[in-house]
């Protein structure tokens, strides 16, 4: 039996190829797949290519069942779109589409009952209780939602930059930060890069420096990671609510703000306190794990932890070699 998983993302994708024997024979990655970001072309090629550098040649005609998690499939117009550009390039005896939420729940949680916090570009939370219900919380959009996001994080930290620079706020070494990084002389120079020269989405790449300068026990960048984990808890409580959770539960992490120790620190802390029952794991490295296991329990193959655990480290390996 061979499995194949796919997370497509707004960043990248990836491939893994794996047997019956939970050994991982192939792994390939490419660049992003959301058809939303990039466009259907863009999007397929993606894929085709992450495709061709995980399947060994020989193999290629032999998988029972691929999982496609993809980023940007919300409705069944989407699915119907993301659908019809992947499965000609992948012949498997059953295909399975999910957003790439799914399979970040099955990675924490082995398909258990519990819920998986995602926090990248945007954010969403998604979760399925003792009698099998699922729901989701967030994922509204940066214009909207998105709250503890990078998009988030990086919109309160301009905004921060921005009343400093006029005397309207505290004091920050953002201001600086964004000027090095920007590679701007004066801060009110930002205008232009800001509204000329990035899209929305891009100004998630200037997250990190908030996490930065709170490291260097800036106090306003502090206050916006403490505020950014707090709203992707409240996310998780609200969700844990809505499903009723009972007992314990595992809830996972997944994305780039919790490589943030400050976000994933203060999101501990608020989920331990506001979730009665939750059960936190470490943040979620590779979220692909997930596809292969939804792939797997569609063939009737059940992967306990340890066998998630082993996943895991046989990817890693496949990937620093």
């Amino acid at each position: 039996m061979l499995v194949l998983g796919v997370d497509g993302g707004a960043t990248k994708t990836a491939c893994v190829v794996a047997d019956e024997n939970f050994k991982i024979l192939g792994v390939g990655v490419a660049g992003s797949s959301n058809y939303h970001v990039v466009g259907v072309e863009a999007a397929q090629k993606s894929v085709a290519l992450a495709l061709k550098r995980a399947i060994p040649p020989k193999l290629k005609h032999n998988i029972d069942v691929c999982c496609f998690g993809i980023g940007g499939l919300n409705t069944k117009r989407d699915e119907k779109i993301i659908s019809g550009f992947i499965k000609p390039l992948v012949s498997a005896r059953r295909q399975i589409f999910v957003n790439d939420v799914v399979i970040a729940f099955h990675a924490a949680t082995c398909g258990e009952p519990g819920i998986v916090m995602v926090a990248g570009t945007g954010s969403i939370a998604y979760g399925v209780n003792q009698e099998g219900r699922e729901g989701v919380a967030g994922g509204w959009g940066w214009l909207i939602g998105d709250e503890g996001s990078a998009f988030y994080i990086a919109k309160r930290a301009l905004m921060s930059a921005s009343k400093a620079y006029d005397g309207r706020g505290k004091p920050t070494s953002l201001v600086e930060l964004f000027c090095n990084h920007l590679k701007i002389s004066k801060f009110e120079n930002i205008i232009s890069k800001i509204y000329e020269e990035m899209k929305p989405r891009d100004l998630a790449s200037l997250a990190p420096l908030v996490t930065q300068a709170a490291q260097n026990g800036d106090e306003v960048a502090q206050k916006i990671l403490e505020d950014a984990a707090r709203e992707l808890a409240l996310t998780v409580k609200a969700l844990a609510e809505r499903l009723n959770m009972k007992g314990r539960f595992t809830v996972g992490a997944a994305g780039g703000v919790f490589k943030s120790q400050p976000v994933w620190r203060f999101f501990q802390s608020e989920v331990q306190k506001q979730v009665p029952g939750a059960e936190l794991t470490k943040p979620l490295e590779y979220p692909v794990i997930g596809a292969l296991i939804m792939g797997f329990r569609d063939q009737r193959v059940m992967v306990t932890p340890e066998v998630r655990e082993k996943l895991e480290k046989s990817l890693k390996t496949w990937l620093e070699n």
